[in-house]
């Protein structure tokens, strides 16, 4: 067999390997963004208008990444694994083409394994396809290509990794930070054979993508007579949401987190086998790979800290720098000491990956309910149950609202949401008063039959505000619920799931 089909082989069965993983929690209660996204595509694709009818603080390449899913698998799971599986498979073949940029396609195999090991890890909650997964599987391919560049690269291959990185932009705009700097280091270390002008005129291409495309976006908005919420959403609010950024960029550079916090465990035996491959590799040419490694690495803190918080997924980041950093050092290895210990490099890379199988395996024996426990405690398997007991509850075209952001409610009882916006944006942000005068107009003008109230809103959000009045006004408690549930249920006076429920308790 050809080196080329057993290459092929061993990517198809690493593959094979990370859809039948992420198979293995397919029932798995979803997180509040992936339900979010879907339950937001679901209405655009119904009709209504993006940042102004149905409201989301993300650009729209989220959107229109489950639009595709939704219109090949349909509205649910199989969407929701579609992209699961999809994002997965990109990240494996992208992390195998940059690992095997350095002439060798077994260190890509070490690469696209490492990958395989770490990218569905529990305690990254790597195994659902939050906004994360996306990005790493354009930013990882745009790293490929650049790396792979050589002196009579040709335009087309800067064109594509402008369009990679633009896109991966349009999920969330802390791309800019590796853009940049893998711009620059592309321009101090051009390909051999390619002259620094050149180099600067291949940024000025990405560049020149990534601002066409952000362009495009502008321009659509401003058509369509929506760019005032577009701006509202996707840049006032996030610069809110974002308002400690550099306190956790700089937070992000504590390294000690790699060891200390359980949810990035994972990412240990990556970094350590990248360092080694560093001191391995201080004599090691060329060094263009090197350096534009070193910026991904920098500049992957600065994305994470960006956030202006802290979430486990935002780590998720690191998996393409420290997976191809983790293959490169296995070659590292192998020129430093291949002479002298021809085993060295086939046992750094083993003993990375069995650490890896080590830390990763053992959540595969666990049912999908308590992963979602694991990751964010039992909210998310009560919001299903609470979910299923809505949709009995009441009559198809019936509505209820949630006071909370648990999107999954919507997403479990397939019902439509009666106004366009979470909780979040009602009470905190440049538009709080307006948003939450808003809402309470849109649930006056079709009150919806269930108010569903999260009851961790009691605890962060303080103090009197519209929709809460109108809660008190023209709602109360369900009988007979859960005391533990992690939701309070509240029927309509008068309304039609009243007369129902008083008549049943009459029979």
């Amino acid at each position: 067999m050809s080196r080329v089909k057993a290459s092929a082989l061993v990517l198809a069965l690493l593959a094979a390997l990370l859809a039948l993983a992420r198979l293995h929690t397919w029932d798995e209660p979803l997180d509040t963004d992936i339900s979010a996204a879907a339950v937001i595509t679901r209405e655009v694709l119904d009709g209504r208008a993006l940042y102004a009818e149905i409201w989301d603080h993300k650009p729209p390449a989220l959107v229109l990444t489950h639009a595709v899913a939704q219109f090949v698998a349909g509205y649910g799971r199989g969407a929701i694994f579609l992209l699961n599986v999809l994002a997965g498979v990109a990240g494996l073949l992208g992390a195998y083409a940059a690992g095997a940029a350095l002439g060798s396609s077994v260190i890509g195999l070490w690469t696209a394994a490492f990958w395989t090991a770490a990218s569905g890890d529990l305690w990254l909650q790597a195994n659902q396809p939050n906004t994360e997964a996306f990005i790493n599987a354009c930013l990882i391919w745009a790293f490929a290509l650049l790396v792979r560049a050589r002196g009579d690269a040709r335009f087309a291959r800067f064109l594509a990794v402008g369009a990679l990185i633009a896109w991966a932009s349009l999920y969330k705009q802390l791309v800019v930070a590796p853009a940049a700097l893998l711009a620059l280091a592309h321009v101090l270390r051009p390909p051999e054979g390619r002259s620094r002008a050149r180099a600067l005129a291949d940024v000025a291409v990405i560049a020149g993508v990534g601002l066409a495309a952000w362009a495009a976006v502008f321009g659509y908005f401003a058509a369509v007579g929506r760019f005032g919420e577009f701006y509202e959403a996707v840049f006032a609010y996030n610069r809110y949401y974002g308002r400690r950024m550099p306190t956790f960029v700089l937070r992000a550079f504590n390294l000690p987190r790699l060891v200390l916090d359980p949810y990035l465990q994972a990412l240990v035996p990556l970094a350590a086998l990248t360092l080694v491959g560093a001191l391995a590799g201080w004599s090691w040419r060329p060094r263009r790979p090197g350096l534009l490694l070193g910026a991904f690495v920098l500049a992957t803190p600065i994305a994470i800290g960006m956030h202006g918080q802290f979430v486990p997924h935002y780590f998720q980041l690191w998996l393409p720098p420290l997976t191809i950093g983790a293959g490169w050092a296995v070659a590292a290895v192998r020129v430093r000491l291949g002479e002298r210990l021809r085993w060295a490099h086939v046992a750094a890379g083993g003993i990375t990956l069995v650490t890896l199988l080590a830390h990763v395996l053992p959540s595969y024996a666990l049912p999908a309910d308590d992963w979602s426990i694991i990751k964010h405690g039992p909210i998310f398997v009560d919001e299903r149950r609470v979910a299923r007991r809505i949709d009995t509850l009441l009559r198809p075209g019936e509505t209820f609202y949630e006071w909370g952001s648990e999107v999954g409610l919507f997403f479990v009882s397939r019902r439509r949401p009666p106004t366009a916006f979470l909780v979040w944006p009602l009470v905190d942000g440049p538009a709080a008063r307006r948003l939450g005068a808003r809402v309470r107009a849109d649930l006056e003008r079709e009150p919806p039959e269930l108010f569903v109230v999260a009851k961790w809103t009691q605890v962060y959000i303080k103090g009197p505000h519209p929709v809460l009045d109108l809660l008190a006004a023209r709602y109360r408690p369900l009988p007979d619920q859960d005391p533990q549930s992690f939701f309070l249920l509240f029927v309509r006076r008068g309304g039609a799931l009243e007369g129902r429920l008083a008549a049943a308790a009459a029979r």
